[in-house]
């Protein structure tokens, strides 16, 4: 009757898949507040996706010199996004287990939900993980925001993340003014 019990305790379980995408819009904070959040599930399979936003102009030229000029543009801006994402997932990656794979892609066409739904449909992904874009005009500029796009793409289930509230500092209190009555009017005249 023990053995039975000990079994039973000792199921083995699936681990739970985990795609975290990082698309470099992020709020501050994101990747700490990510990282705890992984960290309290059992044996999660991470794979950190960080989504190259690399601009994709018109090709209209027919000569060698332009073609080359294009690539090189092409690669430097590469080469600025991964620089640009490499501090969020060096932020994220403490908090993950050490057996988290990352992996970087370009945003095909520019479309960055798109592209991680692909990545989440091609590696069977339980879950994927994105942050809600902090507020400013850049991260709002494309097709309508990352996460609400992913939401509806994605074939699996999407956790978005909401920007920390911005602490009012600065701003001075509006103190109610006392409500006058006739005999304080009368008082001040």
């Amino acid at each position: 009757m023990t053995a039975a019990v000990t079994t039973e305790d000792h199921r083995s379980t699936v681990p739970l898949r985990v795609l975290v995408a990082v698309h470099g819009y992020e709020p501050s904070g994101w990747a700490e507040e990510t990282s705890r959040l992984v960290s309290t599930w059992a044996c999660p399979c991470v794979r950190v996706l960080g989504v190259l936003d690399v601009p994709t102009p018109p090709f209209t030229s027919l000569t060698g010199t332009a073609r080359r000029a294009y690539g090189a543009a092409r690669a430097q801006w590469t080469e600025i996004e991964r620089a640009r994402l490499d501090g969020p997932i060096a932020a994220l990656m403490p908090g993950l287990p050490r057996q988290a794979e990352v992996i970087r892609t370009p945003a095909s066409r520019g479309d960055i939900a798109r592209t991680i739904a692909a990545q989440a449909h091609a590696w069977p992904a339980d879950l994927a993980i994105v942050g809600a874009p902090a507020p400013g005009f850049r991260s709002w500029l494309r097709t309508g925001p990352v996460h609400e796009r992913l939401v509806r793409l994605a074939s699996c289930a999407v956790l978005v993340t909401a920007p920390a509230r911005k602490e009012l500092r600065g701003l001075r209190r509006l103190t109610p003014l006392r409500r006058m009555t006739p005999a304080v009017m009368g008082q001040r005249a």
